[in-house]
């Protein structure tokens, strides 16, 4: 099927962009979260000594701005709601369902923070992000890098989050009540866990991917969770990894190494398709109504829309960012049988909307 591409709406996020995350919960579709990372000078006693005495090398502070926006569909443009001065963010993923009554946003940060945010009426119009609480995954030198729910399929009152680090590690985090409690942490990768994903039909199974070409699979009611798979079919770091919620098999993974890799979970030896995009793959998605499409931020070569079939091809691009596509996702709602996205890119700090629909 061939279809068209229409850009509707960008803004400056000031910051770059590196994160898009549309709401997935009934009602609360509309509303966006943005994420942004931002290296700055530490401009401070220390560092204005440093100047006077002729040395160049000033440390870098990681700064990062999270901005909730609601989706206007009439006019399908986005409205600034709310903007939170935070450390940089590195990933942000919406819980599937409500958790004790409220929409709830998870965000892995420079700081080595997980934070959770409860999306709550405020005394204005439209509603806000509300700090709910935090786990320091080891300490501020260590980056919590991606993130998941455990609850991509069915919900859960006390769901499971896996968090990657820049130390290769993997943090199994519980929320219990108002608390986020550590499970385990084992060590994954021989470099940065780029990404760690939950098996959402089997959330016992967590899947990984890093810097050392490694794409893993784990038992994690072991502990220390027990390595299932280890895979090198990447010839470069394994940066995303998606399970869809719909077809129970079926996993997509992404590497620097332009490659988008289909699998079959019950057989693991090798890909059933492989589709190159060009571009290191960044972000994956599957569509969030079951069709079998999937939205994928290809670094250095824009957006594209895969569409999985015996002979998978793209089927949509957006190429209108003019630097490294970072963040990505679909609203979950529709209009006249057209898809809208929210894409982010991080050196021209740009965020866009756009749709696609059969030609």
């Amino acid at each position: 099927m061939v279809y068209e591409v229409n850009k509707l709406f960008s803004w400056d996020t000031e910051y770059s962009a590196d994160s898009s995350e549309f709401c997935p919960i009934e009602k609360y579709h509309n509303y966006l979260a943005v994420g942004t990372y931002q290296l700055a000078d530490k401009q401070n006693e220390e560092t204005s000594n440093s100047l006077s005495q002729g040395e160049i090398d000033i440390p870098k502070e990681r700064l990062g701005r999270l901005y909730l926006k609601q989706l206007c569909t009439e006019e399908k443009k986005l409205i600034l709601v709310q903007q939170i001065e935070t450390e940089a963010i590195l990933d942000m993923k919406w819980c599937q369902h409500r958790l004790r009554g409220d929409p709830v946003l998870a965000v892995a940060n420079a700081a080595g923070l997980l934070k959770l945010f409860r999306l709550r009426p405020s005394n204005q119009e439209f509603l806000q992000l509300v700090f709910w609480c935090q786990h320091e995954i080891e300490d501020e030198n260590t980056l919590a890098l991606s993130l998941d729910w455990s609850s991509g399929k069915d919900s859960s009152d006390d769901p499971f989050i896996t968090v990657s680090d820049s130390k290769g590690k993997i943090n199994i985090l519980q929320l219990k009540g108002d608390e986020l409690t550590l499970v385990q942490r084992f060590h994954a990768h021989d470099f940065e866990a780029w990404i760690t994903a939950f098996d959402y039909w089997n959330p016992n199974i967590v899947y990984t991917g890093g810097d050392d070409c490694k794409f893993r699979k784990y038992d994690v009611r072991c502990d220390p969770a027990t390595a299932l798979l280890t895979s090198r079919v990447h010839n470069a770091g394994v940066t995303s990894i998606h399970c869809s919620p719909f077809s129970e098999y079926l996993l997509a993974s992404g590497s620097y190494d332009e490659n988008i890799n289909i699998w079959d979970t019950r057989k693991m030896s090798s890909p059933q398709t492989t589709v190159s995009t060009d571009g290191g793959v960044w972000r994956l998605k599957w569509e969030p109504h079951g069709e079998n499409l999937l939205l994928a931020a290809c670094m250095y070569n824009g957006f594209h829309v895969i569409e999985n079939s015996e002979d998978a091809s793209i089927v949509a691009s957006f190429m209108e960012h003019n630097s490294i596509a970072y963040g990505s996702d679909w609203w979950h709602g529709k209009i006249n049988n057209s898809h809208i996205v929210a894409s982010a890119s991080f050196y021209d700090h740009l965020l866009c909307l756009w749709e696609f629909a059969p030609g």
